[in-house]
């Protein structure tokens, strides 16, 4: 079945959806090996068992999320969750008025049923994937974590390329970041001033009780870092 907060698609989906293709908007050569130095970095560093779910702010069409499936596949870790957010409408409104007018609203929308019939294709486990359909400051919630009883974020996918949907996206992992997480963001621009720079920026100053390193970086605009929490 495919689950989301408001309730479960239809396991017979429409014939439309089915034979859907389209191009990725991830270099798979580029983001597979960053995914598991990223898993295999927080086994050594953490623990295996102690690791985290996985969240992911901005599916689109699904190709990131189903790379990071496939190398939780591989190590045999069916304990760790993925959990995707999106509005499955595109860029919010308003989005022109961010950053320089680089996007606009509704720009990378997938529908839920193709995003989910492109994952289904490709074998995604649903009984530990949980895409979450609507605009962030509606679904990122307290209600959401009681929902599904998430205690921790591990690896955090920002992949939502405007500041304040990257802000919100932070905002609501920061509390769940126990100890150290592996952050990555798709879309990153060298100006402190826009988009996933400028929220990351703002995030850390906010809360110094997290210590960041850059973790490398991926074509063609991905950047990693590890972030831990200090002792306070």
């Amino acid at each position: 079945m495919y689950r989301q907060i408001e309730g479960v698609i239809p396991d017979r989906l429409n014939s439309e959806f089915k034979s859907l293709t389209f191009t990725p908007l991830v270099i798979k050569e580029e983001i597979l090996p960053k995914y598991e130095e990223a898993c295999k970095f927080l086994a050594e560093k953490i623990g295996r068992d102690a690791i985290g779910d996985y969240f992911e702010f901005g599916v689109s069409h699904g190709s990131s999320l189903n790379c990071m499936h496939k190398v939780l596949t591989a190590l045999k870790w069916d304990h760790v969750r993925i959990f995707g957010f999106d509005s499955f409408e595109g860029m919010p409104p308003n989005t022109e008025n961010e950053d320089g007018g680089r996007w606009k609203e509704g720009d990378f929308a997938s529908p839920l049923e193709a995003t989910s019939a492109f994952l289904t294709r490709n074998g995604i486990d649903w009984k530990r994937t949980f895409l979450i359909k609507g605009w962030y400051s509606a679904t990122l919630t307290q209600d959401l974590i009681k929902k599904y009883n998430i205690t921790k974020a591990s690896i955090i996918m920002i992949d939502c390329d405007i500041y304040s949907s990257a802000k919100e996206s932070l905002n609501f992992c920061g509390p769940l970041i126990k100890d150290t997480a592996v952050v990555l963001f798709d879309d990153w621009v060298d100006d402190k001033e826009v988009g996933e720079y400028r929220a990351w920026s703002e995030f850390l100053t906010e809360n110094p009780h997290f210590k960041s390193e850059e973790f490398g970086t991926y074509k063609p605009r991905g950047k990693l870092f590890v972030t831990t929490r200090q002792p306070v």
